[in-house]
């Protein structure tokens, strides 16, 4: 019996290791990971409404992890504010936004697209506990932009299907 057999699903092996080949980003990983400390659980979250979480199906774990990031992810405006680095903030932005809409297509399900975004960051390798947590900071940051994932139309209900 293998692994595939117990999940009942497939284990997608890749033998090169990728990920998202900006180095820019790089530097800013780094910073998170030094700079990032356990957030305040009572501390307010920034001003993206939950309902873009709701919107977007984003739930269990997933949505623990945007949380959490959400509490941090000032922490990457901090590093490209008021230097030479907020043309690349934009860049990044985009970079984030073509490739979150390439995913969106090829998988339907919100925690695969999150799956793949986080490799999009660190590649396919297993990260050390500390750089997922700033990886997990970068992409909180970039959900609250809206350069991944959609806002809620404004007549968006929570419970009502807006496809029908």
């Amino acid at each position: 019996m293998t692994a595939e057999d117990v999940l009942r699903c497939e284990i997608p092996i890749k033998e090169m290791t990728f990920g998202i080949g900006m180095d820019d980003l790089e530097p800013l990983l780094k910073q998170l990971q030094e700079r990032r400390r356990e957030p305040d659980p009572f501390m307010s979250l920034p001003d993206v409404p939950i309902e873009k979480l709701d919107f977007n199906q984003i739930e269990g774990e997933e949505r623990e992890d945007l949380l959490r990031g959400m509490r941090q992810s000032h922490l990457v405006d901090a590093f490209y504010e008021g230097t030479m680095r907020e043309l690349e903030h934009d860049e990044v932005a985009e970079g984030f936004r073509v490739y979150y809409q390439q995913m969106r297509r090829e998988w339907p399900d919100p925690e695969d697209v999150l799956w793949q975004l986080r490799m999009y960051v660190l590649g396919n390798a297993q990260p050390r506990p500390k750089v997922l947590r700033a990886a997990l900071v970068v992409l909180a940051h970039f959900f609250e932009r809206c350069d991944i994932f959609e806002a809620p139309p404004a007549s968006w209900q929570p419970g009502l299907d807006m496809s029908a």
